[in-house]
């Protein structure tokens, strides 16, 4: 029988993880080529990614301590194991919802190194005057270059994004904080920073212009998070003890992590990687289910995505290149640089023909997680809602009710949305996201603007029984509807299925903003 192994939840330092015996995914080649062939990076990933435990690894690296990487590729690879002085900072132990927050923060980073070399603390002076005497500091006492490794550089930034105010004194300490980091090259041996995005890296970066960003390099697009190759072999032992735990086989347990999981791509080679955090509390739980939505989606992103103009089944097929999805975000505007760089987006495909790629959900997970978070976002508090639409759909579903009975349910849903919410952006596609976004949050066999010979059919619902083509029309009739539905003749999509497929015409009232009226009508 395969037996459970010790997985790393919550644990981000690789020290920890090598001598309390927790299971680690080898990335330890990666650090020595880094370490090996360059001297200033950046590395964007999306949160719970593995970003802070590189960092940690690399921190041990530096400090020469081999006896931690004894049996990893790294021991084959490094022979001379010299010791730098390193200077972690992670800004990203704090929340900083005001300028003092900030500061003090800086003051404590500072502090603790300055406390190691023996400098007089002064947290007066300004961060970046700070930061220059400490290596200077540890440079003269050790004789060697200095390591500075910079965790989450832009959670300071990502905090203050609904202040501007408060973000513009906040970028201006951080830039002044990392400004001694290029005029100082002569007593540094490596520089690497990580962030979720490449926020802010034109205005706080703008003298560190000589970063070399591996977000989007093949060579390095494995380095954070869980290949497809490094699962099936230093996780085996894992799938195993989880297919003996929810009683598939190895086959399948594969595939049902895949599907959940994988589907993250950083490059143009299209590696497959899965998601760190989700796959180890997969095996740790002994369950595959959602783990990375778990704290769910920003309101904030949601409203941008309204504002925005773009609805969850327009967002599963986008087509960009770098400068669109990569895009600096001082002041966000634009969902789709947000969406990618947090993680809700990945590429998909690459079109070398213009150097343009497909984006897209990386993944079940995360598709449905948003989904739900819609969904959750469209109910605002009402719990009750929630529950009568649940209850509804699944008393639609094992034919304890009608059609007819489920689609008052969502007329009544939509009443209730609050003004706020739809008070932008009034027009079919709204509703149709919120229908759709409903259905995925539970668990319905649903797609949305599938297309046909003849256009593109709003919401198709495919239940045991009959298959149901929804067509919304906004401030006209549900006749409209089902007329589009016959004369484009959708229902020949699925002349091959056994099932007898509905015409569902659903008419939104432009003054109430719900359902007017609706027909059904079969049409095959």
């Amino acid at each position: 029988m395969a037996e459970k192994r010790r997985y790393p939840i919550g644990i981000q330092t690789f020290w920890e993880m090598v001598r309390q015996n927790y299971v680690y995914v080898d990335k330890t080649e990666y650090v020595y080529k880094m370490a090996s062939v360059g001297k200033y990076y950046f590395l964007s990933r999306p949160r719970r990614f593995g970003k802070s435990l590189l960092l940690s690894t690399l921190e041990d690296y530096f400090e020469g301590k081999r006896e931690l990487f004894e049996g990893l590729k790294i021991s084959k690879l490094e022979k001379d194991w010299v010791r730098y002085p390193v200077i972690h900072l992670d800004m990203s132990r704090g929340k900083y919802y005001n300028r003092d927050r900030l500061e003090q923060a800086i003051d404590g980073m500072m502090g603790f190194y300055e406390k190691k070399y023996g400098i007089e603390q002064n947290p007066q002076k300004a961060g970046g005057e700070r930061l220059i005497n400490l290596i200077h500091t540890a440079y003269e006492q050790t004789g060697r270059q200095v390591v500075v490794l910079i965790d989450e550089y832009d959670a300071p930034m990502l905090d203050t994004v609904s202040n501007p105010g408060l973000q513009d004194q906040l970028r201006e300490l951080v830039r002044d904080l990392f400004s001694p980091l290029k005029s100082e090259a002569q007593y540094l041996r490596f520089v690497f920073l990580t962030g979720i995005s490449k926020f802010s890296q034109l205005s706080v970066f703008s003298e560190l212009n000589n970063l070399n960003v591996i977000s989007y390099d093949p060579d390095f697009e494995g380095c954070c998070g869980v290949t497809e190759d490094e699962m099936l072999s230093q996780m085996k032992p894992d799938i195993e003890w989880l297919a003996q735990e929810t009683g598939r086989t190895y086959d399948q347990t594969v595939i049902e992590l895949k599907r959940m999981y994988d589907g993250y791509h950083f490059s143009k080679r299209m590696a497959d990687i899965y998601n760190p955090w989700s796959l180890i509390n997969a095996f740790e739980k002994g369950d595959i289910r959602n783990f990375w939505f778990s704290t769910g989606t920003p309101s904030s992103l949601i409203n941008l995505l309204r504002t925005g103009h773009l609805d969850i089944h327009r967002i599963e097929k986008l087509q960009a290149d770098l400068t669109q999805f990569d895009a600096p975000t001082e002041r966000i505007s634009d969902p789709i640089p947000v969406l990618f760089q947090s993680g809700y987006l990945t590429l998909k495909e690459y079109h070398p023909e213009d150097g343009s790629f497909t984006l897209g959900f990386p993944n079940e997970e995360v598709y449905r997680g948003f989904a739900s978070s819609l969904y959750l976002y469209y109910t605002d508090n009402q719990w009750d809602e929630r529950n009568a639409l649940a209850d509804a759909y699944r008393s639609f579903r094992r034919g304890e009710s009608s059609l007819e009975d489920f689609i008052e349910a969502i007329r009544t849903w939509y009443a209730a949305i609050p003004y706020s919410i739809t008070d932008k952006n009034q027009n079919e596609q709204l509703y149709q996201s919120m229908f759709y976004a409903l259905m995925i949050a539970l668990n319905a066999d649903v797609s949305a603007e599938q297309q046909t010979a003849d256009g593109r059919m709003d919401v198709v619902l495919k239940m045991q029984e009959a298959i149901y083509i929804l067509e919304f029309k906004y401030g006209q009739t549900a006749r409209n509807a089902i007329r589009q539905v016959k004369e484009k003749d959708y229902a020949v999509v699925f002349a091959a299925d056994p099932r007898p497929v509905y015409a569902v015409g659903l008419s939104i009232d432009r003054k109430h903003r719900t359902i007017a009226g609706y027909e059904v009508d079969q049409c095959k």
